[in-house]
């Protein structure tokens, strides 16, 4: 139970105590990403269901207050990683200066431009959905992408974040993780199922652009990964005029 607490005191700003001296490798509290994915959907969702269950005529309003808890419930962490990677990763520089960019508190014009970009796509997707249940899938499928993605590239920052977010990751956490996150897309339809797949494309995606620009992957990318796939999942549903 305590790395379930661990992972929803990193990945969300829910008040909890998790024992960060239990000497459990971080790793191992991977395998709960997915459900703290869940616990992130709910306000998102819960929001949606209460202004269209209203009958809400201000669909553009009532889309961005969905945004909004989306934003609130991470405390907006995946937002720096997408941004600080728009920065990094389309720059005209060399490994190590890309590296210093991605360390760098600073918000440049990529990233700027690249977090507008995200947030508009996500705007207009939300408002699209036929109904709640992309708003709870797209986050569970994001981290479980990540679970999977810490396995399998390597980290391009020894002892940055990213890699002792992973340290001690074996097969079990993916395992685990993998059987939360087919249980929600199952549970959400063909639309669910189909968006399993293009999650794992578009992480995969990312993950090579990425690693092939730093030499692997650190934190930042984790966070930008997170926010690619979710808005990948809401597109497909927004598209598909599903659930």
């Amino acid at each position: 139970m305590n790395d379930c607490l661990k992972a929803l005191a990193l990945l969300t700003v829910v008040p909890c105590r998790p024992r960060w001296d239990d000497d459990a490798p971080a790793g191992r509290a991977m395998a709960w990403y997915p459900a703290v994915g869940l616990v992130v959907g709910l306000p998102p969702a819960a929001v949606w269901l209460l202004l269209h269950g209203a009958g809400s005529r201000h669909e553009l309003l009532a889309a961005a207050l969905v945004l909004l808890s989306w934003v609130v419930i991470t405390g907006g962490l995946h937002l720096d990683g997408w941004s600080d990677c728009c920065d990094g990763l389309l720059a005209s520089v060399d490994r190590e200066r890309r590296l210093e960019i991605l360390k760098d508190p600073r918000l440049g014009s990529f990233g700027g431009a690249g977090l507008v970009l995200l947030l508009l796509l996500k705007l207009a997707a939300i408002r699209a959905l036929g109904g709640g249940a992309a708003l709870l899938v797209a986050p569970v499928l994001a981290r479980w992408v990540v679970v999977l993605t810490a396995r399998t590239w390597p980290c391009a920052r020894p002892g940055g974040l990213g890699d002792r977010m992973r340290a001690g990751l074996g097969t079990r956490e993916p395992i685990l993780a993998t059987v939360t996150a087919l249980a929600v897309a199952l549970a959400a339809g063909a639309t669910g199922v189909l968006a399993v797949p293009v999650a794992l494309a578009a992480g995969a995606a990312f993950a090579r652009f990425a690693a092939g620009k730093l030499g692997g992957l650190t934190g930042d990318c984790y966070g930008a990964q997170i926010e690619l796939v979710e808005l990948v999942v809401l597109l497909l549903f927004a598209l598909a005029g599903s659930v």
